[in-house]
């Protein structure tokens, strides 16, 4: 019984050996995305990478009041994003927009001469899609690419919440809970991130 539990313990230890050398990233992969010289106007804000994760991440500030952000990872399929930032970007933000704000910035993008991100494959696959709604799958050959808005988890809400009414007594003589009232959401959307995504084919 405990030679078939050694043998176990080796087998488990070995499969999870050949899956970390068959990682799609590697830790030498997690290297600066942009240019290490940023033409005029451009600026690194940030660049984290965790081994151990095996993910990159790099904010960068671009001419026209913009923020992008790349994000490179993934061990069964290697992926990658870049992340718009913008001031009329908001959830309510229509495809046509999202279309003329990413064929803009994508193709601007001062990319390392190594990088395993590519924005101008992105481009060409926005090129060719025909975008109705958000989240949509856009057309990349044989891997999956995406583009999406989503609320951006660092913006303050532009709506005030309302004062909670003062709570009423009750039979007993005790307050009454008042109910929950939802914040409304504004018009014209809250602050959004334009997702634009690239997955390698399954193998």
């Amino acid at each position: 019984m405990k030679l078939l539990a050694h043998t176990v313990v080796v087998v488990l230890f070995a499969a999870s050996s050949a899956f970390a050398a068959d990682c799609a990233v590697t830790a030498k992969d997690l290297k600066p995305q942009f240019a290490a010289k940023l033409p005029s106007g451009f600026k690194l804000v940030s660049t984290k990478a965790d081994k151990k994760a095996k993910t990159l991440r790099q904010e960068l500030t671009v001419p026209g009041g913009l923020t992008v952000t790349v994000e490179l990872g993934g061990c069964e399929r290697l992926k990658y994003a870049f992340l718009i930032k913008g001031p009329t970007l908001t959830t309510k933000t229509v495809g046509a927009e999202v279309l003329a704000v990413s064929k803009r910035v994508l193709p601007s993008l001062p990319m390392a001469s190594d990088a395993l991100a590519d924005p101008a494959r992105l481009a060409k696959a926005l090129d060719d899609a025909q975008i109705v709604s958000l989240p949509s799958a856009i057309p990349c050959g044989d891997a999956d690419c995406k583009v999406a808005l989503e609320e951006d988890p660092k913006a303050k809400p532009k709506t005030k919440a309302k004062p909670r009414p003062k709570p009423k007594k009750g039979k007993d003589g005790k307050d009454e809970k008042p109910a929950e009232e939802p914040v409304p959401e504004s018009s014209e959307g809250v602050p959004a991130l334009l997702r634009i995504s690239w997955e390698a084919p399954a193998l």
